[in-house]
């Protein structure tokens, strides 16, 4: 009497194709695991620091080098200026908002008493001020650099190490 084998032992020694999604999946899955786990071993810096020569080496000057001081300070918050813009063909304003920062906690008194002045340094410049000027990264990086000099000019009391422009509609 022979036994031929039914479905379901066959079924257990052949084996099953895998449908090619299935394949592609789990492929894609683990290069992915193999590239995050390449960047965390290899990109990751060390607790010790860049070595000798490498960029961030500590005779490297840093990037903040020029200004008044390291790290960031505290900052005072300016109320906001709408101020009516230079241009004799339309009605044009500007909303501005802005940080200064500063070097420490104890200068925010000097700031203050200094408020009205600077407030005026920044109305009267920017009044002067076209469209045109205030118009992209330049004209934002021109206006900071001026509203700066007229600060360290005009009101050397407030110590301002940086002006952040923290908000700008132009209409």
């Amino acid at each position: 009497m022979s036994q031929e084998p039914n479905e379901a032992e066959l079924a257990a020694v052949v084996p099953q194709k895998q449908s090619p999604a299935l394949v592609i999946g789990i492929a894609v899955n683990t290069a992915v695991i193999l590239a995050i786990a390449a960047r965390v071993l290899f990109f990751t810096p060390s607790p010790a620091g860049p070595a000798e020569g490498e960029p961030g080496d500590q005779h490297e000057e840093p990037r903040h080098a020029a200004r008044k001081g390291s790290g960031v300070g505290p900052t005072v918050k300016l109320p906001e200026f709408v101020v009516h813009l230079r241009n004799p063909e339309a009605e044009r304003y500007a909303r501005m908002s802005f940080e200064l920062e500063i070097g420490s906690e104890e200068e925010k008194a000097e700031l203050a008493a200094a408020m009205p002045r600077v407030r005026e340094v920044f109305i009267s410049y920017l009044s002067d001020c076209t469209v045109e000027d205030l118009r992209g990264s330049e004209g934002i990086d021109r206006t900071k650099k001026e509203l700066m000099a007229r600060l360290e000019k005009d009101v050397s009391s407030a110590q301002v190490r940086s002006i952040y422009i923290t908000d700008i509609v132009v209409q």
